[in-house]
């Protein structure tokens, strides 16, 4: 068995390229919130939502893709979405343009669905049975980097006085070497299953379940938390704290390095949460980790001293950090094993929460002070409502001893 494992070595080595890619290219909305509201003379509300229309990508596409994976493989599935991909950040840098953006947002999105969900059942199935938790996490890890980069990229392209797109030409490139890196390597045999009749009552039945709407409504607040901090950091630091005036040419570098420091400290905070979790319940580390994100906010938010600000930013990363792993691992350990796929196709379905809250965050704060200066303290109040209701996880959630029936 270990022998055959190893004959999928190059295929590891193309998955691993890809978590850096698509961290890349998810989490680089953050740095270029600012730039799309600047160039198209938009409120920050509207680039915010430009950024996050990826996501519903993700939200509508999870589901279609995994039954894809069924009939027509995973290999077909991952260059597929590599080529959709690939247009879609060629799209991104060749058109200009809200309305031209926003599609080529939402065409990278489904690129992107594809490839998460193809890839994660397929680390399992190509990796040794001893080192299939290490892959995982080391793959996590590089989702984390390539999330960490991206920011800096955006810099980089700035300092060799270029447009902000042309980070999307970098990523043009990139998406075309991970398309081929998928098209060569051997992949394992798959079989399909053909319970698709026991797969829709299954569904029907959890969709109809409190426990798992409640669920469903935990990742939806994360992922779209999240993200949504993340995309408003560099409106929030020049409006609350007008730091381009107050740093000059060197803001801009000091807003994309906290958004990269963001990512950093969630790729910190899931380094550490393995051994974190082995010594703390699961209940109760979501409820002491979310306080600790909101104690981080409110430091963020509040603080007139510009020093604290952009390290609480980071802070809170590493904090909300256990979050997704946590809910879906209590998700996945309330229902008995046959629902396992289903539970999870409708967790990854609820990531279009990332295209909602970010927005609502930044709509709120236009509607509470004005499109010219926004009212972040209040706008953020959307987010300290999210985390207060994943603080109820650990009051409500099951564990394995009492799985449903």
């Amino acid at each position: 068995m270990t022998k055959l494992k190893n004959n999928y070595f190059f295929l590891l080595i193309a998955l691993a390229f890809a978590y850096l890619t698509f961290g890349a290219i998810t989490n680089v909305a953050g740095a270029i919130v600012p730039k799309i509201k600047e160039a198209y003379h938009v409120s920050g509300s509207a680039s915010s939502f430009l950024a996050s229309v990826f996501f519903i990508a993700y939200g509508l596409m999870s589901v279609p893709f995994g039954i894809l994976i069924n009939k027509a493989g995973s290999k077909f599935t991952l260059i597929f979405g590599s080529l959709i991909t690939t247009i879609g950040v060629f799209m991104f840098a060749s058109l200009p343009g809200y309305y031209a953006n926003m599609v080529a947002m939402f065409i990278c999105g489904i690129g992107i669905t594809a490839i998460q969900v193809s890839a994660n059942p397929l680390v399992k199935d190509v990796s040794n049975p001893e080192k299939y938790s290490r892959n995982l996490t080391l793959f996590m890890v590089l989702f984390g980097v390539g999330s960490y980069i991206a920011p800096h990229v955006v810099t980089f392209v700035k300092l060799r006085g270029l447009e902000w797109n042309y980070t999307y030409w970098i990523f043009t490139v990139v998406s075309i070497i991970m398309l081929f890196c998928f098209a060569f390597p051997k992949y394992p045999s798959e079989k399909t299953s053909g319970s698709e009749q026991k797969s829709e009552k299954s569904f029907t039945y959890l969709l109809k379940d409190p426990l798992m709407i409640m669920y469903t409504l935990a990742i939806f607040l994360y992922v779209g938390v999240e993200v949504g901090v993340a995309n408003n950091i560099s409106l929030f630091l020049e409006d609350a704290h007008n730091i381009s005036n107050v740093l000059g040419t060197n803001a801009e570098g000091v807003k994309n390095s906290t958004i990269a420091n963001y990512w950093l400290g969630l790729l910190i905070g899931r380094l550490l949460g393995s051994f974190v979790l082995d010594k703390i319940p699961t209940k109760k580390a979501i409820q002491i980790y979310i306080s600790c994100a909101a104690i981080s906010l409110a430091c963020a938010i509040f603080s007139k001293n510009l020093n604290i600000v952009l390290f609480a930013f980071p802070a809170v990363g590493f904090f909300i950090s256990i979050m997704f792993p946590s809910i879906y691992g209590l998700a996945i350990d309330s229902y008995k094993k046959e629902y396992s796929g289903m539970v999870s196709g409708i967790l990854c379905t609820a990531i279009i929460g990332g295209a909602v809250v970010g927005p609502l965050i930044a709509k709120v704060a236009e509607i509470t002070g004005s499109i010219q200066k926004p009212n972040w303290y209040i706008g953020m109040m959307i987010a300290f409502a999210c985390y207060a209701y994943l603080f109820t996880i650990g009051i409500w959630a099951k564990g394995k001893h009492e799985a449903k029936k």
